[in-house]
């Protein structure tokens, strides 16, 4: 994809002001055992909740823009699964502000845009904790991303709409990516991918993803990070 595109998308991304009260996380953000259905799953849950814990205060902390839905961290099975395949899965809410230049382009740039931004992020965060990694019983890694549609962001008389891609990646292709030993053509050509719009499922649009630094670069104005918490 040629450089104007990535970079332009890269400048209209442009995200809502303000942190989020409070010193600590939502509890509520991982998901509670009781919701699991298998004994594997329960299994996964229990062994790794301190770092499903550990990854939900360092998205709170490190990227205070973004919001984990409700039950947005655990170990999800995808709809097409033949067996109880888990991934770890993160859903985070991204509070983007409504520019007509990210509304200008097409939906599969803005969800690309929106995975090379946050995405690739959230599935570095996943591949760092050691246990969920090194766990033979965690067949990948789940990011699902979800921001305002352009046109229906702050305004009363327009029913709010999201659009969010869901992405579902084995470990190793994903450690591949990660390590630059896999191109990100053959990363999304291995991957399962949809784009939702509001509730419609759009399917598999075209998806390619660029290198983007923003969230390890970007500071909120006047955000402190809490005493001891490193990003």
């Amino acid at each position: 994809m040629g450089c104007w595109i990535a970079c332009s998308l890269a400048l209209v991304l442009a995200i809502a002001a303000g942190a989020p009260a409070g010193a600590a996380p939502a509890e509520d953000a991982v998901m509670p055992l009781g919701l699991y259905t298998t004994a594997k799953a329960r299994s996964l849950a229990t062994s790794h909740r301190p770092e499903l814990l550990k990854l939900n205060d360092d998205i709170y902390h490190c990227m205070p823009w973004v919001e984990v839905r409700q039950d947005g961290i655990g170990f999800r099975t995808p709809r097409w699964a033949q067996r109880d395949e888990r991934y770890l899965s993160v859903w985070i809410l991204i509070d983007q502000h409504d520019d007509g230049r990210f509304a200008a382009v097409q939906q599969e740039r803005r969800a690309s845009a929106m995975f090379s931004r946050y995405g690739v992020n959230m599935m570095r965060r996943m591949a760092a904790l050691p246990g969920v990694a090194a766990d033979p019983d965690v067949y990948g890694f789940s990011i699902v991303l979800s921001w305002p549609k352009p046109g229906t962001n702050g305004r009363p008389w327009v029913e709010p709409v999201n659009e969010t891609l869901a992405l579902f990646v084995d470990t190793v292709t994903a450690l591949e990516f990660l390590a630059r030993r896999l191109p990100a053509e053959q990363f999304t050509n291995r991957a399962k991918f949809f784009v939702f719009d509001g509730k419609v499922e759009l399917g598999r649009l075209p998806l390619e993803v660029w290198e983007d630094s923003f969230v390890e670069t970007f500071k909120l104005k006047d955000y402190q990070l809490a005493t001891g918490k490193t990003c």
